[in-house]
């Protein structure tokens, strides 16, 4: 059904319960037809290093197009950049085919505007809905400048844009 909708991208994350194994048993000889993304909270080569091992056998393929950083603080974002770090682990895990491309997802603009900055990242997963201010939307046009992807998560804010339409009536 989703290949029919024209929908040919699918993020996910272990943090997300099931959802790798789920989407591994989904997409059993189809999984060429979409671009697989999923994160880790890992901030440590070892670990990430794991995790992505993990999310291999879970996801069932042999590749994942686009392995993530999930939402670091801005002291994590320093350790993920240190030696012995977890990038060590992704561009490791990258020069052996497992993954394709490296990302960052982010909740803080300060943690987001500091990962553009970096110019370590090929995406930046950040929130972007109809309540974005200024400072969103420069940095979606930053992202644009380095070469980044940017990928827009909760698009109806959370959840506020419902709450506050329901509150309108």
């Amino acid at each position: 059904k989703l290949r029919e909708a024209g929908i040919n991208y699918i993020d996910t994350a272990r943090g997300y319960t099931v959802s790798e194994s789920y989407l591994g048993e989904a997409l059993e000889g189809i999984r060429q037809d979409f671009i697989l993304a999923t994160k880790s909270m890992s901030r440590d080569k070892a670990s990430m290093a794991k995790d992505i091992d993990i999310s291999l056998q879970n996801l069932r393929t042999d590749y994942i197009d686009l392995y993530q950083c999930h939402n670091p603080t801005p002291a994590e974002l320093e350790k993920i950049c240190a030696p012995g770090g977890a990038l060590e682990g992704l561009l490791e895990a990258k020069a052996a085919g497992k993954i394709r491309h490296i990302g960052i997802t982010a909740h803080k603009i300060k943690v987001a505007e500091e990962a553009v900055e970096s110019g370590l990242y090929e995406t930046l997963q950040f929130p972007l809905s109809y309540l974005s201010g200024e400072q969103e939307l420069n940095l979606v046009k930053r992202c644009k400048e380095q070469n980044m992807g940017y990928i827009a998560m909760k698009a109806l804010a959370g959840g506020l844009i419902n709450t506050l339409i329901n509150l309108v009536g």
